[in-house]
């Protein structure tokens, strides 16, 4: 698809608080059109209000057939992006899902036939790709700095979404099983499985400690741990909606045979704000005190997710694999290993039936 000199584009849903950096991001750009659909008239008055967006829609097909968009975003909650990444298959729109790609594994499935029998390039994002220190500790290791790699940890999360500031619109539905899949574990475990994918494709094994420690007013899970085994590697990804402030040493760390790599970075405080771009550590046997440099900066195309989105659009080049279709399926697959483990009390083998 060539770009356009203004971009259409579409927003299916509000109910995903990333939502509103992006619609932030589309109407500073200067060369996008952004109309807006969502059931919830305060959602819709939010976007007129806060962002200058008038073309807002209650309803995703009516904006679909009335604005005839060149691509589409979408952030409903995940058990619905299914049959909304369906529809704007069927009326041939590029599209851009938020992480993690869906509820289940069933899902994310209907989501790859959709796209492709539609013939249409569909994205998830995940926002970590866009932090230089993370990507570069990526990188690095993906290259062979560290040797071969043999353990990957990941700790991500906060102090629950009602506490972090999500609207009640957003943490309305992290709370329900049904819509989310899960609960934090859903919510921050994809991001470590999603790297960890990316640099060591699926693992052979999957188990996960899932559990409600802290939060009795939810009925879902507000802490979970998921190991995965490789045949020469372990990832460990931690998830947590309990933090008593920022979660520190989030990391990922990426340890070796010959060195370990660390992504050092400030989280975010609250829903909204940017967390700080950080550092990258690196330790290997003939610096054992290690030392800290700056990441490169990203390219251009590669700065942000609607940017990166966009500018493969225009070139009608793929996108990276961490935000491909094939790694968000993938990593769902992971996800869903590790809930059917922590279900019935054992380590589950990949690759998984779909059921």
């Amino acid at each position: 698809m060539g770009r356009t000199r203004t971009w259409k584009i579409g927003v299916l849903g509000l109910h995903h608080d990333h939502v509103w950096t992006h619609v932030a991001e589309l109407m500073a750009r200067g060369d996008a059109q952004v109309a807006v659909a969502d059931a919830d008239e305060q959602l819709r008055e939010r976007a007129r209000a806060e962002f200058g967006v008038t073309r807002v829609h209650d309803d995703y097909a009516a904006l679909l057939e009335a604005e005839q968009p060149d691509a589409v975003l979408i952030f409903t909650d995940n058990a619905a992006k299914a049959a909304v990444v369906e529809l704007a298959a069927s009326h041939g729109k590029p599209i851009m899902l938020e992480k993690p790609m869906a509820d289940c594994l069933a899902n994310a499935e209907r989501m790859r036939v959709a796209a492709n029998v539609a013939g249409v390039p569909l994205m998830v994002n995940w926002p970590t790709v866009w932090n230089p220190a993370v990507r570069h500790a990526y990188e690095l290791a993906a290259h062979g700095a560290i040797g071969e790699l043999t353990r990957f940890n990941f700790r991500g999360g906060h102090g629950g979404p009602k506490e972090y500031g999500c609207s009640p619109q957003f943490y309305g539905w992290l709370y329900d099983r049904a819509r989310n899949g899960a609960g934090a574990y859903i919510d921050y475990c994809g991001y470590g499985a999603s790297l960890a994918c990316g640099l060591l494709g699926l693992p052979s094994r999957a188990q996960a400690c899932i559990a409600r420690l802290q939060k009795d007013y939810i009925d879902v899970d507000d802490n979970a741990v998921l190991v995965l085994r490789y045949p020469r590697a372990l990832a460990v990804i931690e998830a947590t909606w309990t933090s008593a402030g920022p979660v520190q040493g989030s990391g990922p760390m990426l340890s070796g045979t010959t060195g370990t790599l660390v992504a050092r970075h400030r989280p975010a405080r609250h829903e909204g704000e940017e967390g700080e771009l950080g550092l990258v550590y690196h330790v290997t046997r003939e610096r054992p005190d290690g030392q800290f440099f700056e990441p490169p900066e990203l390219p251009d195309s590669e700065r942000s997710a609607v940017e990166h989105f966009l500018s493969c659009l225009a070139a009608d080049q793929p996108f990276l694999p961490l935000v491909s279709l094939q790694l968000g399926r993938d990593t769902q697959e992971i996800l869903e290993a590790g809930l059917r483990a922590a279900r019935d009390g054992r380590e589950v083998s990949l690759p998984l039936d779909v059921v």
